[in-house]
């Protein structure tokens, strides 16, 4: 494990990180869908093959994840309706209402794409 934060820069060195490794993982689960982008290109840049070598899944399922090469497996989650209970509490709260359930849990789903696989078998 490596924090690589939300920033490319920090993503970046923690892939060349975990991937340069003597015994590199077989599968990053990276925190968010810009991270795992930035792992494809580390990944690529080693010639690391994905997903038969490299197993990569983020997280979000931003535009861009499926427009990738491969496209990205990600963990989809509804942002336009966290967004609206956000909003309907902020109101509520700025109006004086009291609000019993401050936190809320929304599903998420599994988009499966071409940048996982199972594990290649051990040499």
């Amino acid at each position: 494990m490596r924090p690589g934060g939300f920033e490319p820069e920090l993503a970046r060195e923690a892939a060349h990180e975990l991937l340069s490794l003597p015994e590199p993982p077989t599968a990053v689960f990276a925190a968010n869908d810009l991270s795992a982008l930035t792992t494809l290109e580390v990944a690529k840049e080693l010639g690391l093959d994905v997903p038969r070598r490299l197993s990569v899944v983020g997280f979000d399922n931003i535009p861009e994840s499926a427009l990738t090469e491969p496209p990205l497996t990600t963990v989809e989650q509804p942002i336009r309706r966290m967004g609206q209970h956000a909003a309907a509490m902020l109101l509520a709260l700025v109006s004086g209402e009291e609000v019993a359930d401050l936190h809320r849990t929304l599903d998420t789903a599994l988009v499966l794409r071409a940048s996982t696989a199972p594990p290649a078998p051990a040499a």
